[in-house]
């Protein structure tokens, strides 16, 4: 059975996108994390072979990946050749510059993504995605969640574990700090 990873990139005071619905604060806008992120990033890819999004990580995703330059080639081709699937009831066609592996689901993802989970290949990743990826939490599908967490405070944003939640228990399963702070924990979803 694939595993599904869900990687958040969030501020130390948990915030996985800014007042202004940006990610500067890690994606290089107006701050830069530190190039050993980047490594890891490079052996995470090597596990994975299917990345899942929604409609404003695709369009994040899509505006930028399809025509990166100084980014780590291997991240940049990884990212442009990996298959793609966009979660989105809003979209009525999806596209990746050049690269035709990425294919559109209207339907209700929670079924669509149980089934993928049935099928065989490398473990399946999303990024960002956050009302997607809590309806997933809450649906219990992720079987790993990794946290990276950027030394910065940003005051306000969207989180992605929603004040509704009155707990989400946890297992931490691994912790690494990176050279100028950032660091990245994993966890198993909790019973």
């Amino acid at each position: 059975m694939r595993k599904l990873i869900l990687q958040a990139f969030m501020s130390v005071d948990g915030f996985c996108a800014d007042r202004d619905k940006t990610t500067g604060f890690f994606d290089g806008t107006y701050n830069i994390l530190e190039k050993d992120v980047d490594a890891n990033q490079g052996s995470l890819i090597d596990s994975i072979d299917l990345i899942l999004m929604g409609t404003n990580t695709y369009q994040l995703f899509a505006g930028f990946w399809p025509t990166a330059t100084g980014e780590d080639p291997k991240i940049t081709t990884a990212m442009n050749s990996i298959p793609k699937i966009v979660f989105s009831s809003s979209l009525k066609e999806v596209a990746w510059g050049s690269h035709g592996n990425i294919s559109l689901v209207a339907d209700d993802a929670i079924t669509y993504i149980r089934s993928l989970k049935k099928g065989s290949g490398k473990n399946m990743i999303m990024w960002g995605s956050l009302h997607l990826a809590q309806s997933l939490l809450q649906a219990n599908l992720f079987d790993e969640i990794q946290l990276v967490v950027a030394p910065v405070a940003i005051g306000k944003g969207y989180r992605l574990f929603p004040e509704r939640n009155k707990l989400f228990p946890l297992k931490l399963t691994g912790s690494k700090t990176f050279s100028e702070g950032t660091m990245l924990h994993t966890y198993e979803p909790g019973s």
